[in-house]
């Protein structure tokens, strides 16, 4: 093993198991744990859609978050594995 490879750093995983739970449980802001982005503009779009209620936006929000979730996970690890 040569000197670049010895002293390589990880990244470790995201599970996607844990990031669909956070997500489904808490939502927009489960979705921060896969994607800060994505968390932070679902987050003001769900607080912007309770606001004005529409509640059915929301609920579309909450799903979206879901998905987005799972995706952004899966292309994390994926650019993990790619760099490795």
């Amino acid at each position: 093993m040569n000197e670049i490879q010895r002293n390589r750093f990880v990244l470790p995983f995201k599970s996607v198991a844990v990031a669909l739970i956070f997500s489904v449980i808490l939502g927009p802001v489960g979705l921060l744990y896969s994607s800060t982005l994505g968390g932070t503009i679902l987050i003001v779009l769900c607080f912007i859609s309770i606001s004005c209620k529409f509640v059915v936006a929301a609920l579309i929000f909450w799903l979206a978050s879901c998905v987005w979730s799972v995706m952004a996970v899966n292309r994390y690890n994926r650019n993990i594995l790619r760099h490795f």
